[in-house]
C-alpha cells in the first residue's frame, strides 16, 4: 500500500496564529473543511483567524496582497490552475477530507415541477445533476444558472430565485430548505497555497484525515 505524510513548513518555528481564507459564504464545503484544519492546528496551540471570499479570485489577490497567510482551493475549482501557476505562490499541503452531503434542494412545503423549473448550482458539481433527477427527464428543460458556491445557491433558492440548488446539507440547514434528492459525500482533495517570500510559519504538522 502507498503511503506518505508531509508537513507544511514554513521558515520561522514560533508561529502562533494564521490567516486563512477560503470560499465563503457560511457553510460551504470549503469552509466545513477550513474548521477541520483549524480544530488540527488547535492541537498545537495555534489559532486561526478565519476569512471567507465570495470568491476564489478574491481569494487569491489577498494572498497576493499578503492579507491572508494561507489559501485553501479544492482541486475542483475550475480555475485552480490560476494557484499553481502563480509565480509568487507555493503548495504547501495538499490532503483529502470529505464534503457534507450533495443533493437537490428546494424550499420546504413547496411543490415543485421539474420541467421547466429553474436551477442554480456552482459550476464544480453541475456534473451531479443527471445522478439527482428522475431518469426520464429531460435535462435540457430545466433553466440552469450558475453562481460561485454551494451556499450561494442555497441562499438563492430560500430568497425565490429559483425553484432548486445543488448545494451541500450545511448550506440547506442554514437557509431552512429540504433535499428532493440525494447523491451523498464527495471525498475532495484539497490544497494550501502560500507566498513563497513569507517568514511566518515551520513545521506546522496536519494529519492526513481518515
Amino acid at each position: 500500500m502507498l503511503k506518505f505524510s508531509m508537513e507544511l513548513c514554513y521558515p520561522q518555528p514560533d508561529v502562533k496564529t494564521l490567516s486563512v481564507g477560503t470560499l465563503g459564504p457560511k457553510e460551504t464545503s470549503s469552509e466545513q473543511t477550513l474548521n477541520y484544519l483549524i480544530s488540527q492546528w488547535k492541537l498545537q496551540q495555534i489559532s486561526v483567524n478565519s476569512h471567507l471570499f465570495d470568491s476564489f479570485t478574491e481569494l487569491k489577490e489577498s494572498l497576493l496582497q499578503d492579507q491572508i497567510d494561507l489559501a485553501l482551493v479544492p482541486p475542483a475549482y475550475e480555475r485552480i490552475n490560476d494557484f499553481y501557476m502563480e509565480p509568487s505562490f507555493k503548495l504547501g499541503f495538499i490532503f483529502t477530507y470529505p464534503t457534507p452531503v450533495y443533493g437537490l434542494a428546494k424550499r420546504k412545503n413547496e411543490e415543485i415541477t421539474l420541467e421547466n423549473c429553474t436551477l442554480v448550482t456552482h459550476p464544480a458539481p453541475l456534473p451531479l445533476l443527471p445522478y439527482l433527477l428522475p431518469c426520464d427527464l429531460n435535462q435540457n428543460k430545466i433553466k440552469i444558472t450558475l453562481v460561485n458556491s454551494t451556499s450561494v445557491a442555497a441562499i438563492h433558492v430560500k430568497q425565490g430565485l429559483a425553484d432548486l440548488a445543488i448545494t451541500n446539507e450545511n448550506a440547506l440547514r442554514e437557509h431552512d430548505l429540504e433535499f428532493v434528492s440525494q447523491y451523498g459525500k464527495i471525498e475532495m482533495s484539497w490544497s494550501l497555497f502560500y507566498k513563497k517570500e513569507n517568514t511566518m510559519i515551520q513545521g506546522i504538522y496536519l494529519p492526513v484525515h481518515t
